[in-house]
Parts: structure tokens; C-alpha cells; sequence
């Protein structure tokens, strides 16, 4: 993966999906669309070659590709 091409505004909402579990949810926190999140969840998993987050029932569900991502994205975020 090219690091220097990733949007890093994808990190930001792979972060509020990852602790929302819901799109919807996201967006409104990112204020943002539900469509515009799907789409920039779109272009991560792309970027990651891993779904990332798998539609159920109960939410969104992390891969364990996002799982372990989730904490070095958290922390990055909190560094910036």
C-alpha cells in the first residue's frame, strides 16, 4: 500500500464506524451523509484490500483486518 496516496480524512471515519458500528450513525457524528461515509468506506477498503467492516443484524462488524487496525488508527488520530 501507498501511504503517501491514502486520504487521510478515511482513517478519521474508519475510526468513528469502527467505534459506532453503524454508517448512519457515523455520519451524523462526522456530519456527513450516510452515502458520503459508505463511499469513503469504499475507497479504504479498496486502499486496504480487506472489507474492513461486514454488514449484520446488529451493526457494522470489524474484519480482523480492522481490528487490527483500530487501535494504530485510534492512537494516530490522537496524536494529530
Amino acid at each position: 500500500m501507498n501511504w503517501r496516496k491514502l486520504d487521510l480524512n478515511l482513517l478519521v471515519v474508519f475510526d468513528v464506524v469502527m467505534r459506532e458500528r453503524s454508517a448512519t450513525i457515523a455520519a451524523a457524528r462526522l456530519n456527513m451523509t450516510q452515502p458520503a461515509v459508505s463511499h469513503a468506506l469504499a475507497r479504504l477498503r479498496h486502499a486496504m484490500n480487506d472489507e474492513l467492516f461486514i454488514r449484520t443484524p446488529e451493526g457494522m462488524e470489524p474484519t480482523p483486518g480492522a481490528m487490527r487496525l483500530a487501535e494504530p488508527v485510534r492512537r494516530a488520530l490522537e496524536e494529530l
